[in-house]
């Protein structure tokens, strides 16, 4: 009966794709019951997937730290894959060190042991692999991301959501190409990116800044009041004129972009209470005297009010105007 068994058992070998009894963990002794498995073998075996897994483990932990997910994705997804069958497959193996030797399938002529390692190579390539897209996107693309960050800060994706979106998009174009490995055809297209951020830049920060002067100006050229208060409208135009070319030539200067927004936005207050005060003088005023009359009041006041020290009030009220110089006496 034995005889017939050992023959059973090279039958199913040569029909598993095994040219040898050797590849066999144990041998023919180990089928037939005759010899012991050599435990010092299966240590040595079992140390080194341990090894390998450890090794795996590590970059795996440098995915995490290092955040390669944000700059290979693909790559990661591979080997986050490769890790969860991995953990399952070392977890067994500790449970059972002995099966180290054995083979991992019936259709496969690999041990444990060799799929392990082999699975803990594929993930430290995958990982090294990612660590250099890294290093190639951060030496090439960090100054794009840089401006992506300064184009948030002032609501560029929200005010210019198509060209955002356009830069966006080539943005993971040239990443994708520099996983590639072409980081001489990126550094040729980097010109033209940064040309289109920075005009963007520019767009994004007028509106931040200037929107609303802007928008309120528009509304000021097709009303009565740029009719009647011709020479301040220029005024008014001119300061944010003024404010628009020191925004777009200096982008991010911000503090001074803001005090130069602010003194067009007292004009455009300076013009509404103007007209405000026609209105309330309208009955006593003849339309072709109004703004020689309003402008000597304004002067008038104004001259006071620099004397007192305090500075320019012309964006307010005649009445508020004079309420600010009482306080001041």
């Amino acid at each position: 009966m034995k005889k017939t068994a050992v023959v059973l058992a090279i039958a199913a070998l040569t029909l598993s794709g095994c040219k040898t009894l050797d590849a066999v963990p144990g041998g023919l002794g180990n089928l037939v019951g005759t010899k012991e498995v050599d435990q010092a073998q299966v240590q040595a075996v079992y140390n080194k997937a341990q090894e390998a897994y450890l090794s795996a483990q590590s970059s795996m932990q440098i995915v995490a730290t290092e955040s390669l997910s944000d700059f290979d994705p693909e790559r990661i997804k591979d080997a986050n894959k490769v890790w969860s069958d991995l953990q399952e497959e070392f977890a067994e193996l500790q449970g059972k060190p002995e099966r180290a030797i054995e083979k991992a399938s019936l259709f496969s002529s690999n041990t444990v042991a060799d799929e392990i390692m082999e699975q803990s190579q594929q993930i430290t390539t995958l990982v090294s692999a990612a660590q250099a897209s890294k290093n190639a996107i951060v030496a090439v693309l960090e100054p794009v991301r840089a401006h992506f960050a300064v184009l948030d800060k002032i609501d560029a994706k929200k005010n210019f959501e198509k060209q955002y979106a356009q830069l966006v998009s080539r943005h993971e174009e040239l990443k994708e190409m520099l996983i590639e490995g072409e980081q001489s055809k990126v550094e040729g297209y980097l010109p033209d990116l940064n040309n289109r951020l920075h005009k963007l830049e520019q767009d994004a920060v007028e509106k931040f800044y200037l929107g609303e002067v802007l928008a309120d100006l528009k509304v000021l050229a097709n009303s009565d009041k740029s009719d009647v208060l011709p020479s301040v409208f220029v005024d008014a135009k001119n300061a944010a004129e003024l404010a628009q070319a020191f925004a777009r030539n200096n982008v991010r200067q911000y503090q001074d972009i803001e005090a130069k927004t602010l003194l067009a936005q007292l004009q455009v207050k300076r013009i509404n209470s103007l007209f405000s005060e026609h209105i309330s003088r309208k009955e006593a005023l003849k339309d072709d005297t109004v703004e020689v009359q309003l402008l000597g009041l304004e002067k008038q006041i104004y001259q006071l009010t620099q004397k007192a020290g305090l500075g320019d009030l012309r964006h307010l009220s005649f009445t508020e105007q004079l309420a600010e110089l009482n306080k001041a006496n």
